[in-house]
């Protein structure tokens, strides 16, 4: 008798801890982020527009280097897309990461940032039948130029604005840019691009301008044309603001493109020349 009762004690225990186990799988099934937590890093970067205004989906490049590096980390992005400059305030009020910002003597100011995710040229583009010379920032006197507002073309660039040449600023990166260049509002845009190919650039802005465009009665003939040599290159890169107790954030992010970039995962951040 007394046998029987420790084998029943000990089945009613193995039956309680095996009820308890299947109660946790249970609660953590139904209640995954609590079992089974991720990092979740928010990041700020630029909204884009079509024709139409309504926003487009992030870009493949920039879904696949987020990606990338969340699986380096490890973590998630909870990417919010909103005009630049309300990304970067939203970036001072908190500890949310900025992603593609390049570096300015004011911004440092203000900033930290990572190390460069990759380069970009800031080119001009023009109306094909209103094309100038551009050599120096000289040429730039008393012109109407198009920017993203809160963007930087470059210090040089960002130190004449609204003195050399008048800005035309832009709250998004959207394709209305390029409608306001056809009306004539503007004589040239700052568009960003991570190439430093000019007919690259142009291929891009041919297919852009056709893709949002459909309805010009002819559509081979792009009106739309990139002077050969861009306002500046410069470096992009993750930032957050400078006295956030979450900077060892960006100190994560530079092991994880490191590591990728080690692996063949993530390409050279500069440009092959």
């Amino acid at each position: 008798m007394k046998i029987s009762r420790l084998l029943l004690r000990s089945l009613l225990l193995s039956l309680l801890h095996s009820l308890l186990r299947l109660s946790l799988f249970l609660t953590c099934t139904l209640l995954s982020a609590a079992c089974f937590s991720q990092e979740i890093i928010r990041i700020y970067t630029i909204e884009e527009f079509d024709n139409d205004g309504k926003p487009l989906p992030l870009h493949k490049d920039t879904v696949s280097l987020l990606n990338i590096i969340g699986k380096y980390l490890p973590a998630k992005f909870d990417v919010r897309r909103v005009p630049w400059k309300r990304a970067m305030d939203n970036a001072l009020q908190g500890d949310g990461i900025l992603l593609g910002m390049s570096i300015t003597t004011e911004r440092a100011k203000k900033f930290a940032f990572s190390d460069p995710i990759n380069m970009s040229r800031n080119w001009l583009i023009t109306r094909c039948d209103a094309k100038f010379q551009f050599d120096t920032l000289a040429d730039l006197k008393g012109k109407t130029l198009g920017v993203v507002l809160g963007t930087s073309a470059g210090e040089q660039f960002d130190q004449q604005a609204n003195i050399l040449f008048k800005l035309e600023n832009d709250t998004g990166a959207g394709i209305s840019r390029l409608q306001k260049l056809m009306a004539g509002r503007m004589d040239a845009l700052v568009w960003y691009g991570s190439t430093d190919s000019v007919r690259e650039m142009e291929s891009i802005i041919s297919r852009t301008f056709t893709a949002n465009f459909p309805n010009q009665k002819n559509n081979l003939a792009v009106p739309l044309c990139v002077l050969p040599k861009p306002v500046s290159t410069v470096s992009n890169h993750f930032a957050m603001k400078l006295d956030s107790e979450k900077n060892h954030l960006l100190t994560r992010i530079n092991l994880a493109m490191a590591n990728a970039r080690k692996e063949g995962d993530l390409p050279p951040a500069n440009f092959s020349d």
